[in-house]
């Protein structure tokens, strides 16, 4: 097919920082004494940090301490002092020097604020990298709504018809298939199954194999 564009997703498909949301998460409720279910957290892979102290609030407050505003604080904090253990996703660098040499447009979207982009961008120097870029606040509905994706393609004037977007999660995967864009998963968090059951049109288990494929 033809590829003009390609949109990435930022955790668990530029940087391998899906595991290090989800500690800063844990740790904030257990800092303020809230005990939650172990298999919750990884249910909260790709979402925003504001859903997850939403579904906090709704399923585990029973006396109204969950202040999301001062949680979200709380977890950026934590999560940044986190970021010495950052890295990239395995063959992102190669694969995104590849694209560039290619001439095509990139656009990162992701769940992520922009507080935490730019905390990143100061640590790896991964905005160099986009064209455009979706953050948290740029949308007011968020994967697995396609509102990030479909605001990308408008700032990009890109064509969904040839435009690849990569994700490593199931909402995203919905998201890009919502906004009418190839997907491509990435099995960085979910196993291939998981991810063509979610709607991926193909899934990788490495930027190697997805390069073979697209190039």
């Amino acid at each position: 097919m033809l590829i003009t564009s390609l949109f990435f997703d930022m955790d668990g498909v530029v940087i391998d920082s899906e595991k290090l949301h989800l500690k800063a998460l844990g740790h904030t409720l257990d800092n303020n004494g809230f005990a939650y279910p172990a298999a919750m957290l990884p249910g909260f892979t790709g979402k925003s940090d504001r859903a997850f102290f939403e579904y906090a609030r709704d399923h585990l407050d029973t006396d109204g301490r969950v202040d999301i505003n001062k949680f979200l604080n709380e977890k950026d904090k934590l999560f940044d002092s986190l970021l010495p253990e950052l890295r990239f996703v395995d063959g992102f660098e190669d694969f995104i020097l590849a694209v560039k040499a290619r001439d095509l447009k990139t656009a990162l979207v992701t769940s992520s604020s922009r507080w935490t982009v730019n905390k990143v961008d100061k640590l790896l120097g991964i905005l160099k990298w986009f064209d455009v870029v979706i953050a948290e606040e740029d949308t007011a509905k968020h994967k697995p709504n396609p509102d990030p994706y479909l605001l990308a393609l408008e700032k990009m004037k890109a064509n969904r018809e040839s435009t690849i977007i990569i994700e490593d999660s199931t909402i995203g995967i919905t998201a890009g298939k919502a906004a009418g864009c190839t997907v491509c998963g990435l099995t960085t968090s979910f196993s291939k199954e998981v991810l063509t059951g979610a709607g991926a049109d193909h899934a990788f288990d490495s930027y190697n194999a997805l390069a073979t494929t697209l190039f």
